[in-house]
């Protein structure tokens, strides 16, 4: 599988800067030749018009214009560090109320190879929204990428991401492990993947067909939290 369409999708928050995510994918269109696009939501506060609440609306209009600043502030790191790695890439922000801004950025993965976007802290909810848009509706691989991550490894990822999913119809030599029972799976699958070294995890999405939610059970929750290395995932 070649490579040469990444979209890197970001939500501009109030937390740390996703570095990891930004170095991973600027790294990984490097090392492929490949064109990065980027996405910068910023999460448009709705304004309910009411009759004697126009210093509400001047709090909100406040905030809206925070979030953006925000957002072109992180767009333009990632423009330099795009810049800085000679890879070719164009930088979007995008201000929208959730729904809509999620659906965009839905609808934008489709056109792409692959997606990347950072690894969710437990306490971010847009940033977990975005990884089960990216998961559900983008038909694309996945990868989560948590801060910290060595970007270097990135080239050899390429070729284990790209396979995965096609591995078992190919005939493609695997070590299987058993691991001893565990009531934490996630945990215990986070664990292996520290002492092993391992460089990926690969794991399964899925949704409910008519409600298109994702089903977080304890595993993925886990994995999708607290994972040391990038995670790939495929619905």
């Amino acid at each position: 599988m070649s490579i040469k369409s990444i979209l890197l999708a970001l939500i501009a928050g109030d937390g740390a800067k996703p570095q990891g995510a930004i170095d991973y994918a600027v790294s990984l269109a490097a090392a492929n030749g490949a064109h990065l696009s980027v996405v910068v939501g910023a999460i448009k506060v709705p304004v309910v018009v009411y009759s004697g609440v126009a210093e509400v609306q001047a709090i909100v209009a406040d905030e809206n214009d925070t979030r953006t600043d925000k957002a072109d502030e992180l767009s333009e790191a990632i423009r330099n560090a795009a810049q800085t790695a000679g890879v070719s890439a164009a930088v979007e922000v995008v201000t929208d109320a959730i729904d809509p801004l999620f659906s965009r950025i839905g609808k934008r993965a489709r056109l792409h190879d692959f997606c990347i976007c950072g690894r969710p802290r437990p306490d971010d909810v847009w940033a977990t929204e975005l990884a089960e848009t990216l998961l559900l509706s983008s038909g694309r691989p996945t990868i989560l990428a948590p801060d910290g991550f060595d970007p270097r490894h990135a080239d050899d990822l390429v070729a284990g991401a790209a396979l995965a999913p096609m591995l078992a119809h190919h005939g493609v030599k695997v070590t299987v492990t058993n691991l001893p029972y565990s009531r934490d799976v996630g945990k215990t699958i986070v664990e292996h993947a520290q002492n092993t070294r391992a460089q990926m995890i690969v794991m399964g999405a899925y949704a409910h067909s008519r409600l298109r939610q994702m089903v977080l059970g304890g595993t993925t929750t886990t994995l999708l939290q607290y994972s040391p290395v990038p995670v790939l995932m495929a619905h």
